[in-house]
């Protein structure tokens, strides 16, 4: 017996800044909740546009018909998985991510799937809490996810327009300079990143090694990772953009998200959420301190 399909249909009744198909959809759908998951719903033929079948590069305008088609949303299977909540009330909740775990995607060992049963009691309640967004699966840190449909649109909108302000931690190969900014393209899309530099240790095998601030002003996929490394100061442990540079193994990538400030999407709050870096990172500049005197002693 075939599932029984259903339609939701949201009318445009206003545009953002942009008039993109794909950005606008993760707000008219709450449920698909990424640009990912508005891609495959578009390849598999279930996203009309005015009753015709939607396509990537379509754009927009104040009237249009969006029809999402799709089987009955039935509740994520839980993912047993003890995690940090560094904040949580019924509109948002956010989450400290270990390394090795991705937010989400087609995949069951995600963070959504972790968070099932966090769900609200409010009207507009989101089935599971759904990432508003991404880090990589490697990278530790906060992520902010939305147990409500207005928190989703409304924090969606937020980081579209940048007033959701990151910041990072990182351990890089290398000795940069105090404070610094990177201004390079990323696949042909404008790629900024500011850093500051919080310590230097003299390293017997990597000559230098230095911890760093990382503010991104633009969210590109892989930004801070490949901006450092183009700087010639690669993320300690990054396999991916090592090539043939030798760097620290087995300890994970040095790379953590430490805060997020933004205005809560409901009260309009100024939210500040910080944590501690992993205390991996000062241990192993600790690690390579101690190997670098015991090196000149000898």
């Amino acid at each position: 017996m075939s599932k029984k399909k259903v339609k939701q249909k949201h009318k445009v009744e206003k545009l953002g800044k942009s008039n993109d198909l794909i950005t606008y959809c993760i707000h008219a759908f709450p449920i698909l909740g990424s640009k990912s998951a508005c891609k495959k719903a578009i390849k598999s033929d279930r996203l009309l546009l005015n009753g015709a079948l939607a396509k990537s590069y379509d754009k927009i305008k104040v009237g249009d018909v969006l029809t999402l088609i799709g089987s009955k949303i039935h509740q994520a299977k839980k993912l047993d998985m003890e995690l940090e909540l560094v904040f949580e009330d019924d509109h948002i909740v956010v989450v400290n991510k270990p390394g090795g775990i991705a937010v989400n995607g087609n995949r069951f060992k995600t963070l959504e799937n972790a968070l099932v049963g966090h769900h609200s009691n409010l009207k507009d309640s989101l089935p599971r809490p759904i990432a508003v967004h991404r880090i990589d699966v490697p990278t530790t840190g906060l992520v902010l996810f939305a147990k409500t449909k207005s928190a989703l649109i409304i924090l969606g909108k937020a980081f579209q327009e940048k007033k959701v302000q990151k910041e990072y931690h990182a351990i890089v190969h290398g000795n940069p300079s105090e404070k610094g900014k990177i201004d390079k393209d990323i696949q042909s899309k404008m790629a900024i990143t500011k850093y500051e530099k919080l310590q230097t240790v003299n390293s017997k095998f990597y000559q230098h090694l230095s911890l760093l601030r990382l503010i991104p002003i633009t969210g590109r996929t892989h930004q801070l990772r490949i901006h450092l490394q183009s700087e010639g100061h690669l993320i300690v442990g990054d396999k991916q953009y090592a090539a043939a540079q030798k760097t620290i193994l087995g300890k994970g990538l040095m790379l953590c998200s430490t805060r997020l400030k933004f205005k809560h999407p409901l009260n309009n709050k100024d939210m500040d959420i910080k944590i501690k870096m992993p205390r991996k990172f000062m241990r192993i500049l600790d690690r390579e301190t101690k190997i670098s005197k015991f090196k000149r002693r000898r």
